[in-house]
């Protein structure tokens, strides 16, 4: 898919880069550029409030049309601003690029100097921000994104329109390779991949036929954006689900990895078994799904009391107890509800076990690296709550585990 060819156009190498900047001092992110900006960074302060991450505020500006714009007087004061309102802020998110596209492109321009020309002074223009922006703030790390495919309209064919965004992109991503505080982002055909094409011919280039999503042939450069992506009132704006969609996607592929720098990723390599060695006997066997990005939990463990000495058991002792937990994890914490399934028989079909799906408590677990992890727990119903240092019982899965945790 066409998000994966970033890497063709160097982007990889952007990150590699950006990633060995000056650690990230603040969580604060500013979001500037064209008519897509703010409605962008209203779905990206959603995305960061649904993932989990660390809190992050999203500070959205007045709209202000894009590179060319902001290189003014008026832009760079308005820059300075903005910087001076938001002290802490370290990240910045640039949507821009397209308006100056817009407003003076025309079919007649295709493969002509003049149509070279316009797509350096973007360039030239948003090179002059982002210097202006680190001169007052040289920590300052940007990601830039520059538009979508459109649905189509007075500018030419999909296929024309298509083809310049995608000369724009690879201009903006070899430019950025050598700005290591930059990372920009080719986005162009998200939408066609995200939702594919219902068959159905709003305009003749839609295809005749059902396009999946993620289908293999998408994106494709002589379709436009699917019809659900652009509302008909307005063909140049998404809609607030194509808003989010985009906002996840600068999330997933840039924010998710710069707020994590140097923080333990949870992985399949932590699947193992795991104690405290002060309660030798007790311990957790732990799975980790990384496709579903969901943590089981298996807990040995006792009664809170031991039982009375008359006290019997078929099978075991009467002080056992097993627990088992389930949840979403994030970067480097798995947040769990705890389960009790009681009622059933040793290998036998009745009586039938059951479980409360509302679960008896909850469980988090921070794994400081592939060795070692910190279980709290909180059951109400017991009123009983604690901390458990944790680490495995063997370490063969170590180095398999530190692998992934850097991927």
């Amino acid at each position: 898919m066409k998000i994966s060819q970033l890497q063709a156009l160097g982007v990889a190498l952007v990150f590699s880069a950006s990633l060995g900047c000056a650690p990230l001092s603040a969580e604060e992110v500013i979001v500037i550029g064209d008519s897509w900006a703010e409605p962008i960074g209203k779905a990206l302060q959603q995305v960061f409030s649904e993932s989990h991450s660390k809190e992050v505020t999203v500070h959205n500006t007045p709209y202000w049309g894009g590179p060319r714009n902001l290189d003014s007087p008026e832009g760079r004061a308005a820059i300075s601003g903005w910087l001076e309102s938001w002290p802490e802020a370290h990240l910045v998110y640039m949507m821009m690029g397209q308006n100056n596209w817009l407003c003076c492109w025309d079919t007649s321009m295709i493969g002509t100097a003049e149509e070279q020309e316009l797509f350096s002074s973007i360039i030239t223009h948003t090179e002059a921000v982002v210097d202006y922006m680190l001169t007052i703030r040289p920590g300052l790390r940007i990601v830039w994104t520059a538009g979508e495919y459109y649905r189509p309209h007075h500018k030419g064919t999909p296929a024309q329109v298509n083809a310049n965004h995608d000369q724009l992109a690879k201009l903006a991503a070899e430019f950025s390779v050598n700005r290591p505080e930059l990372t920009f982002l080719d986005w162009n055909g998200l939408f066609q991949v995200t939702y594919g094409f219902d068959g159905v011919q709003y305009t003749q280039y839609d295809p005749k036929t059902p396009i999946p999503p993620n289908d293999p042939s998408l994106p494709d450069t002589s379709l436009p954006s699917p019809y659900i992506s652009f509302p008909p009132s307005r063909p140049a704006h998404p809609t607030d689900e194509g808003y989010k969609v985009m906002a996840q996607a600068v999330y997933d592929q840039y924010f998710a990895l710069v707020l994590n720098e140097g923080q333990f990723k949870i992985n399949a390599g932590l699947n193992d078994a795991w104690y405290n060695q002060a309660t030798n006997g007790q311990g957790f066997l732990i799975t980790v799904f990384p496709e579903i990005k969901q943590m089981f939990l298996a807990w040995f463990t006792f009664d809170t009391e031991r039982p009375p000495e008359n006290v019997t058991a078929m099978l075991g002792e009467p002080g056992h107890r097993w627990l088992t937990a389930q949840g979403p994890y994030e970067a480097d914490t798995a947040n769990l509800t705890i389960f009790v399934t009681e009622g059933g028989v040793f290998d036998s079909v009745e009586p039938i076990a059951s479980t409360d799906p509302g679960g008896d408590g909850i469980l988090t677990i921070e794994f400081a690296d592939c060795t070692e992890g910190l279980v709290s727990y909180e059951i109400p119903s017991l009123g009983v709550f604690g901390d458990i240092p944790i680490q495995r019982i063997t370490n063969d899965n170590v180095a398999f585990c530190e692998t992934l945790s850097m991927q």
